[in-house]
């Protein structure tokens, strides 16, 4: 392709991130309004600009459904990135940030701090989810690393899923040990968004932002790591450095997504394919709008779990689950299709 026909996709691919990014704030705006008590416009706007400390609908913005919004959006877009960065690492399409271990390490860590402990405090729960889905990650690249070379895609698939099953069945274990502790761990199973104060959670909020921002000086290399290893040594890439960043990259936006919100299934799968089909293979482009893509998702998949059945909720990580599965059939299908 000469350069006038790459430029004018790259202007393609700027005008779809800029169109995703109003249906962002339009998606924003329908979690402040949606819920058992819908809001309209002029309710949310004075909530958001001129509150009273004594109007309900103002305090239900403010206290509950902005934290929610908030962290539906971060965690969406972190889940977005860390699954493009797995797909990349992996060279593998069906690869999402799981097949680390980060959710049954983070997982297995809460269990067995809610069956020691007890009622902890979020801030140690939270680290400790951290903690575990680090851990898990660093035992996979462990298990999957050769000295004196860069860890291959396909051990690195097979140790997480080695480990991911351990960590799970530990998990287990602790629960059938403890089964009052199963209350305490529903949270993390299912996923969800609601009733997490600000308070509690900017600080995982924050962690994310930074490695969102922190991913913008390596999109050219992995542009290149894409293309293989072999290819990335030739063009003076430092592989095996390359790949310990997109780790500990996914590791912290994927922790830190698991730590805020639980379980979300299937979001940082479809996600990356979504945005590699409306902009062009480069990083630069697609992973921006993956970061857009996987926050109005998840943003919509909220509003539709808080909706749907009222006056209850249907858990975010199962309706990710529900809209994600079919997703997942289809792109497993054609994968075979091509493959076959």
């Amino acid at each position: 392709m000469n350069a006038h026909g790459r430029w004018g996709q790259g202007r393609r691919a700027r005008r779809r991130l800029l169109a995703w990014s109003g249906l962002l704030l339009l998606a924003m705006a329908v979690s402040l309004m949606a819920g058992s008590r819908w809001l309209g416009p002029e309710a949310l706007w004075h909530a958001l600009w001129s509150p009273s400390p004594t109007n309900v609908d103002d305090l239900l913005v403010r206290t509950t459904r902005t934290p929610r919004t908030l962290l539906a959006a971060v965690v969406g877009a972190s889940l977005g990135v860390a699954g493009g960065i797995m797909q990349t690492l992996t060279r593998n399409p069906l690869a999402a940030p799981g097949l680390l271990g980060v959710n049954a390490g983070a997982l297995f860590v809460v269990v067995m701090l809610v069956t020691l402990g007890g009622d902890l405090p979020a801030a140690v729960t939270h680290l400790g989810a951290f903690g575990g889905a680090a851990l898990a990650v660093a035992l996979v690249w462990g298990v999957a690393m050769r000295r004196g070379h860069s860890v291959g895609p396909l051990r690195l698939l097979l140790a997480g899923a080695a480990l991911t099953a351990l960590f799970h069945a530990f998990s287990q274990a602790l629960l059938v040990v403890d089964q009052q502790g199963l209350d305490s761990v529903l949270f993390w199973l299912a996923g969800s968004v609601a009733g997490r104060p600000l308070a509690g959670s900017w600080p995982m909020l924050i962690v994310a932002l930074i490695a969102l921002v922190a991913c913008a000086p390596f999109l050219r290399q992995w542009n290149v790591l894409a293309a293989g290893e072999a290819v990335a040594i030739g063009a003076g890439v430092a592989v095996r450095r390359l790949q310990l960043v997109s780790v500990a990259l996914i590791v912290v936006l994927a922790g830190a997504s698991v730590t805020l919100a639980g379980n979300i299934a299937f979001v940082g799968l479809i996600v990356p394919h979504l945005a590699r089909r409306l902009a062009t293979p480069d990083h630069r482009e697609w992973l921006p709008l993956a970061a857009v893509i996987g926050a109005v998702l998840l943003l919509l998949a909220d509003v539709a779990a808080r909706t749907l059945i009222l006056p209850r909720e249907i858990p975010l990580g199962v309706m990710t689950a529900l809209l994600g599965a079919p997703f997942f059939m289809w792109l497993v299908r054609r994968q075979g299709v091509q493959h076959g």
